[in-house]
């Protein structure tokens, strides 16, 4: 059965076409065991707390690097489940693709055991590691307008096979740090007119013709076309997503993300204010810094609390070694 592919820049694998979404690499793990369980982000929330079914034999520390990644992103919709709300414009990727909360939600654990691959060259003998586990983030996400909606992230933990050891030095060092999806998707949905299409329906002529373009709704509300991944079905009364409908096949480290900006700041953690990096104690200071450069920080807001925490941290030390001096002397 042939599965619809969602955008032009589909990748073929396998008898089936996949789309992709690419996101900054959150941070490397060195004890993925503990540090899986017990990762928090920026509002101090804890992403997730229980214990993984991972060989753990099979997978150690000396056999695999492991990583974690923020790798998706839903979007939050209307009552009518494909109106985009405003605020989510910015989650729509770059191909017009986006996938609602309730698609994502009944979804997501098909990462758990796909593959981790280089550059999407979806061959299982060229597999570079497997993704060990996944789970979702909800979200109260802010767009850069001001608007808000609440939404989730999906965090993976990837372990990549350290016989690749070219691979896995340039992640170790930072010098590659984007992941890309890839998903299957036997159903789309437009988010202007609400139709699903299934493997051989044809598109819409918004799908076709005006994906990311705006438009107006009925109450003058300005949204975004997207082609929205899976579908949603009713069941006791509201609507849930099918989660035969999309299916997650693999992460792949790539060079050039198609996916990258300044918004992808929201995945990872949110940038303190300028105002308060100086009242930061030291340790919190250095882990700023540490995490802004892991978030390889885009816009201008983050260029500048990461270059006023370094000019402190720098001050600090001038002034302990000033201090060292005069008491020396």
């Amino acid at each position: 059965m042939e599965r619809r592919c969602t955008s032009d820049a589909c990748l073929v694998a396998a008898g089936a076409r996949s789309v992709n979404l690419d996101l900054p690499v959150a941070s490397v793990l060195m004890n993925p065991r503990k540090e899986w369980g017990a990762l928090s982000h920026g509002d101090g929330r804890v992403r997730v707390a229980r214990n993984i079914e991972v060989d753990w034999k099979s997978f150690s520390q000396n056999s695999h690097l492991f990583t974690h990644c923020t790798i998706v992103a839903s979007v939050a919709t209307e009552e009518n489940g494909y109106y985009i709300k405003p605020a989510c414009a910015e989650l729509v990727n770059n191909n017009g693709n986006g996938w609602t909360n309730e698609v994502l939600m009944s979804t997501f654990r098909s990462f758990v055991g796909a593959e981790n691959y280089l550059e999407h060259v979806q061959v299982p003998e060229l597999s570079k590691g497997k993704i060990l586990d996944a789970v979702l983030r909800p979200v109260r996400y802010k767009a850069k307008n001001g608007e808000e909606a609440d939404v989730y992230y999906c965090d993976i933990l990837v372990a990549t096979d350290r016989k690749h050891d070219a691979l896995v030095g340039k992640i170790a060092a930072g010098e590659l740090n984007t992941m890309s999806m890839g998903c299957l998707a036997d159903y789309v949905q437009c988010s202007r007119c609400g139709v699903i299409l299934g493997d051989n329906d044809p598109n819409c002529q918004h799908i076709d013709r005006e994906l990311l373009s705006t438009f107006r709704d009925e109450d003058g509300v300005e949204r975004i076309v997207a082609e929205l991944c899976g579908r949603c079905v009713e069941q006791d009364g509201k609507l849930v997503g099918d989660p035969k409908s999309v299916r997650f096949i693999e992460a792949s480290w790539v060079e050039k993300p198609a996916f990258y900006g300044a918004v992808l700041n929201h995945y990872i953690s949110e940038v303190p204010e300028v105002a308060n990096i100086i009242q930061f104690p030291t340790d919190r200071l250095e882990q700023t810094v540490e995490d802004l450069f892991r978030t390889r920080v885009a816009d201008r807001t983050g260029m500048i609390v990461l270059r006023v925490a370094r000019d402190e941290i720098m001050r600090r030390k001038r002034d302990a070694i000033a201090s060292k001096i005069v008491r020396d002397f």
